[in-house]
């Protein structure tokens, strides 16, 4: 079923479950914030206006503050992830025409998510180590949800775009946790080498 969103074109897209901010300066976008507060809905952020077939992240508004009187910084959790079929650039703020992607395949089992967290905890550790600003995430497997435990580890992990996009583009949960537990390998074995 095609959804129409309103559309952040902001360089990125997030993991489901992810927390994130975006400041906000385009009278546009300020005033698609401001109508997603009133109206308590949710928006779509993406990669850019132009790519038919992109995967962009439906959030929700967690925080929002003015920082003046042209820009805000809006806190947004992302609730799913939807594949653009038609961009408008027509209305006061741009619009996308979305489907949502749908999981296929099981997901791993709790043993492969415990040693894939533990493997990420390694790589993080050795990124601080070489002076990667951040503190170690806290971690908790969810063996209720499989599924949302998955996007959650890709959350703690420092990653490029390139690599977000394609973890986001696997509908095939095997193929998410085979992508990033190599990612994850390729990593430990370049520091270990």
């Amino acid at each position: 079923m095609i959804v129409e969103f309103p559309f952040f074109g902001a360089g990125i897209n997030y993991f489901p479950t992810e927390v994130s901010a975006l400041r906000v300066f385009e009278p546009r976008y300020l005033l698609l914030i401001a109508d997603s507060i009133k109206n308590q809905t949710t928006f779509c952020v993406g990669g850019n206006l132009e790519s038919i077939g992109q995967i962009v992240s439906e959030v929700e508004i967690v925080e929002h503050q003015d920082i003046s009187n042209a820009e805000q910084l809006v806190v947004v959790q992302c609730i799913n992830i939807h594949k653009v079929s038609d961009i408008d650039l027509q209305k006061e703020y741009p619009t996308c025409f979305v489907d949502e992607i749908i999981n296929i395949g099981l997901p791993p089992s709790e043993e492969e998510l415990l040693q894939l967290q533990s493997d990420i905890k390694k790589v993080i550790s050795m990124l601080i180590e070489q002076g990667l600003d951040m503190q170690l995430p806290d971690f908790e497997i969810d063996t209720e949800s499989r599924i949302i435990s998955l996007w959650n580890l890709c959350t703690k992990l420092p990653m490029s775009i390139e690599m977000r996009n394609k973890l986001l583009s696997h509908n095939s949960i095997d193929d998410r946790f085979e992508e990033l537990k190599n990612y994850v390998q390729l990593i430990l074995k370049k520091s270990f080498n």
